[in-house]
C-alpha cells in the first residue's frame, strides 16, 4: 500500500466543501493488520497564492513538488505522483546505465502492482518534516527568482531533480543521495537486485555523477 502521511496543511488541501458538505481524501481508520506501507509525507504551503503539495519519501528522502493544485483534487496528485515518479526512475536508471527500457518498465509496473492501493492518513515524522522545510524555502527561492511557479511538467522535473541531489542526513546518520537511495531501493525490492548488484549501481550513479 501506498500511504500519505498528512500533516494539518496538506489535511486542508485534500479537503473541499460542495453543497455545504465537506469531502476529504484523508482517512484515518486503522491500517490492516500485517500490512507494510510504503510512506510518503505530504505537506502543503502556499506560495503566490496558490497550492503547492510537497511529497518526501521517508526512507530516502526523495521530494517531488506539485504546483498550483486545486483544494480537494486528490485525483490529480495522485496522477502526476505516479507521472513523476515513473520518469525520474526510468532517468536514473537508464542514464546511469543500470536498466535498459524494458527493465524500467518491468521494476516500475511491480512497484504499481505493490502499491496499487492507496491512503491518505494525518500523521508527521518530525525528521522528515524538517527536510520537506527546507525542500519549500527552495521553492520559494525559485519561485522568487523566476516570478512564476512552474509548470507541473518539464520544469517541475528539472526542479526536483536539482532538489533530489542535495546530500542530507537523517537521525544522525550517513550522509547519501536521495535520488540514489529511490533507485536503489526500488532496484532492490522491485528488479531483485541483490546487495552485490546495488554497490555496483552505486558506484555507477557516482561515475554518471561525476561526469556531468
Amino acid at each position: 500500500m501506498l500511504l500519505f502521511h498528512c500533516t494539518k496543511d496538506a489535511s486542508t488541501a485534500l479537503s473541499s466543501t460542495r453543497n455545504g458538505v465537506t469531502h476529504s481524501w484523508v482517512n484515518d481508520q486503522p491500517l490492516a493488520a500485517g500490512d507494510t506501507p510504503w510512506i510518503w509525507q505530504l505537506h502543503a504551503v502556499k506560495i503566490m497564492r496558490q497550492t503547492v503539495l510537497v511529497a518526501m519519501h521517508s526512507d530516502s528522502r526523495f521530494a517531488m513538488v506539485f504546483w498550483g493544485m486545486k483544494k480537494g483534487d486528490g485525483e490529480t496528485l495522485l496522477r502526476l505522483f505516479f507521472e513523476r515518479l515513473a520518469n525520474h526512475l526510468f532517468w536514473l536508471a537508464e542514464d546511469t546505465g543500470v536498466l535498459d527500457e524494458s527493465g524500467c518498465e518491468t521494476m516500475f509496473n511491480r512497484l504499481m502492482t505493490a502499491h496499487r492501493a492507496f491512503r491518505f492518513h494525518t500523521n508527521s515524522d518530525r525528521s522528515v518534516q524538517a527536510h520537506i522545510n527546507e525542500v519549500v524555502q527552495c521553492c520559494r527561492n525559485a519561485v522568487a527568482d523566476n516570478g512564476c511557479l512552474p509548470d507541473n511538467c518539464e520544469e517541475a522535473a528539472g526542479f526536483e531533480q536539482y532538489l533530489n541531489r542535495m546530500i542530507r542526513s537523517a537521525h544522525g546518520g550517513d550522509y547519501f543521495y536521495p535520488d540514489e537511495t529511490l533507485l536503489q531501493a526500488c532496484l532492490r525490492d522491485f528488479a531483485g537486485f541483490h546487495e552485490s548488484q546495488l554497490r555496483k549501481v552505486q558506484e555507477q550513479i557516482r561515475e554518471a555523477r561525476n561526469r556531468t
